[in-house]
Parts: structure tokens; sequence; C-alpha cells
């Protein structure tokens, strides 16, 4: 495996349960094998067992732990403040950043579906759409590199509220996804040219924090 790219890890505890994602790595069809930890996203109580719910408990040629696979390179994941659901985002390749609503033991597609094509312009996915494997519910072409996202549910942010922060690596930015229910009906950029977003939470104090590589943690005020 390539210990060099696609980390792709968020860690996100609910009630008794741990998700956490992890990067394919590089290896584009590993994220098919869920016998493999790479392009998945792992489910756990907290204290280490494995929930016996799980989608794949008992079943042949797969980890237990896996709770949906088929993944790139996830760098945002953060529970739905309203439905519980879990929604976590992941990078294509030139296009094809894809925003999903986490299901369980669900097939999420790569690298054999995709929206994107080669760094070098060629296509490499078979298809977009295939039977038994999940389609985004939102889909970035061009690129955006998304990292970090937060449901914002403050009355700090009245014009923001019940909608999410997506962060941009490669634009510098994050964008306003709209929702109405599970459907993102439009995009806007709220904060520009701030650097290459790592993280967006909102605080405890109702106040959206953004990290920024190289330049630290800020609070959004005033929008």
């Amino acid at each position: 495996i390539n210990i060099n790219k696609h980390f792709g890890s968020r860690i996100i505890i609910k009630g008794n349960h741990l998700y956490a994602s992890f990067g394919e790595r590089g290896k584009g069809m590993i994220a098919q094998d869920p016998t493999k930890h790479p392009g998945s996203i792992i489910r756990i109580n907290t204290d280490g067992s494995i929930p016996q719910d799980n989608p794949l408990v008992g079943k042949a040629n797969a980890i237990e732990a896996v709770y949906s696979y088929g993944h790139r390179n996830q760098q945002g994941m953060e529970r739905h403040p309203v439905t519980g659901q879990m929604w976590a985002h992941e990078h294509g390749p030139r296009g094809g950043d894809e925003l999903n609503i986490i299901e369980p033991g669900k097939n999420y597609g790569w690298p054999v579906i995709s929206y994107g094509i080669n760094y070098n312009g060629t296509p490499f996915a078979e298809d977009s759409v295939r039977e038994g494997m999940q389609q985004p519910i939102q889909y970035w072409v061009p690129s955006i590199a998304p990292s970090g996202m937060t449901f914002v549910t403050s009355d700090q942010y009245p014009d923001w509220k019940g909608h999410l922060l997506v962060g941009s690596l490669k634009f510098g930015l994050v964008e306003l996804l709209q929702l109405d229910g599970n459907t993102v009906v439009s995009r806007t950029e709220v904060l520009q040219g701030i650097g290459r977003v790592r993280s967006i939470k909102q605080g405890p104090d109702g106040y959206i924090y953004v990290g920024v590589t190289g330049q630290g943690i800020f609070r959004v005020e005033g929008v």
C-alpha cells in the first residue's frame, strides 16, 4: 500500500459508536474489497468491540467492522443533527468529488464508477452509474478538493442555519450547500481566499471555527 497519499481519515463518535474513514491509499480496487480497511468507513463500539448490528457481522470474506466501502479519500464526515445519518464527502481524481449519505453495508462505487477523469484527461471509470452502487447526493466538476464540513444549527448565522458548510483545499474557500432535506438545492462560496481549509466545526459557543493549513484556526463572525 502506498502510504504517501489518500489518508482520508475522519473520526466521529455518535452515542456508543465510533466511525472512522480510511482512504484507499491510491490503490483503487482495494476499495471494492470489504476484507480490507482502505477505502472504507468502519463502525465500532467505543470499547473497541464490534456492534452486532453492523452490516457485515457474520458475513464470509468481510471485516465485521466495515460499515460502508467503495470510497476513495474521505476528508469530511459529520452526523446530521436531525436525522442522525452520517454524511461524508470524498475526493475524486480530476473532478468527481462526492458528498454521500452513508448507509450500512452499501458500496459507493470507487473506482468502478465516478464522475471524474484521470489527471492526464483520459477516462478511467467504466460508468458513472451502476446497479448496486450508491449515487452521491452531490458531486463536484471541477474538483474542489473538499476537506472538513459541518452542519450549521446555530442562531449566530440565520442565513446558514439548517445547511452545510464544506471546505475546499484547492480553491481556499468554504462553500455553503443549501439543503432541502437530503437534496442540495444550491452552492454558494461564502468564505473566499482564506487558504487551504482542513477542518470546519461549530463550537459549543455557536460560532463556526475554520482550520487553515499553515495559518491556524479562525472564528467566523459577522456574516
